[in-house]
């Protein structure tokens, strides 16, 4: 085929694109075509949309296993000014006298939950996430600060290092017998359990295809 014949070939083929193209443009669309495209379209995004209301199930046993490794970082913590009161005692050539001193001091209590293997469960129910658990307790030993005495009565007692260090014996044990009391407190226990279902809700959210996460129940056992 000769260069003029190939021309001739190219520039007839152009034409009858051109002519298919605007034969197509101009052919009138089937309105019953139409509609069922736009019902296929509606339906499947309202498929995917249903599917990512329940595709939260699809983790949560990945849930149950973040929940365990992390737990060490949720922990509700609870800053607190305690004080109490102590009689001084010491003798003076075998006479006792006896000084009032009131401690106080700034406590910090860090509060959670135990989340061993086997010893927890996240399950999807009927209206929801349900997890079920111990008690929250006191997950670490509590800290304290701020230490400050004043002597409300007696005159014996005297500010020395020696004197000032023996008027906090014992300040570790009272205040972890009173943070493992306040781990019971429905405040602490309301605390705990906003941190816990928070921490859960943001990792569901962040997973693939989830569009909502339900209502999180907390049941212990």
């Amino acid at each position: 085929m000769t260069k003029k014949n190939v021309i001739a070939a190219a520039v007839a083929g152009s034409v009858v694109a051109s002519m298919l193209f605007g034969w197509a443009k101009l052919r009138p669309t089937d309105p019953l075509e139409a509609k069922v495209r736009t019902l296929q379209a509606e339906v499947s995004s309202q498929r995917e949309e249903l599917l990512g209301y329940t595709k939260y199930t699809d983790y949560l046993y990945a849930s149950k296993e973040q929940l365990q490794e992390q737990m060490k970082f949720i922990a509700a913590t609870v800053v607190r000014r305690e004080g109490y009161t102590r009689v001084v005692n010491k003798s003076i050539l075998g006479v006792n006298f006896n000084s009032i001193v009131a401690i106080s001091y700034t406590s910090e209590y860090s509060f959670g939950y135990a989340l061993k293997p086997g010893d927890y469960d996240i399950a999807s129910t009927a209206t929801g996430i349900k997890l079920t658990l111990r008690k929250p307790i006191l997950v670490a030993p509590p800290s304290t600060s701020n230490l400050s005495h004043q002597i409300l009565s007696g005159s014996v007692f005297t500010n020395s290092q020696a004197a000032v260090i023996g008027l906090y014996e014992g300040l570790d044990t009272r205040t972890l017998a009173s943070g493992r009391a306040l781990a019971a407190d429905e405040a602490v226990v309301a605390l705990c359990e906003k941190k816990l279902t928070a921490f859960l809700k943001d990792f569901l959210a962040k997973q693939p295809g989830v569009k909502h996460i339900p209502n999180i129940i907390i049941s212990y056992k």
